[in-house]
């Protein structure tokens, strides 16, 4: 393991924290590294695509809010568990809107290099989040 460069608690706090402010795009430029390696859902995601499927919630939900319940760290690493909801008003990952508010529980560990994620994986509560905005359940878990 290699020593952070910076703080790697405070950056990945301030990630999940910019959720708050529903600025992605600046938010991805200044603390995710452009060769991220994502491996959260299976790693299907790189990182312009998970900023587009994070910038799609933040479009579908109304008063969105990241809360962000512990984090552990050591050397570059970072464990943060959070949880992100709101009030869906239009779509979101195929499903429609019925004005529901849910929020999706996650558990993500992120790898710190020279003060950005460099890695990034994650346990995501997806499934009970889906079913929450009152859609037929696309998976059990």
């Amino acid at each position: 393991m290699t020593k952070p460069t910076t703080d790697a608690k405070a950056i990945a706090y301030a990630f999940y924290d910019s959720y708050n402010s529903g600025d992605l795009d600046a938010s991805f430029d200044r603390y995710i590294d452009p060769d991220l390696k994502n491996h959260a859902f299976g790693g299907e995601f790189d990182r312009d695509s998970w900023k587009a499927f994070e910038i799609s919630f933040i479009d579908a939900f109304s008063d969105v809010t990241m809360t962000i319940h512990d984090q552990v760290g050591e050397d570059d690493k970072v464990a943060t568990r959070f949880e992100l909801g709101g009030t869906q008003h239009s779509e979101f990952a195929g499903q429609p809107s019925h004005g529901h508010s849910a929020s999706i529980t996650a558990t993500a560990v992120d790898r710190i290099e020279d003060g950005k994620i460099v890695e990034h994986w994650g346990e995501i509560g997806f499934c009970h989040f889906l079913n929450a905005l009152g859609t037929p359940p696309p998976c059990s878990q």
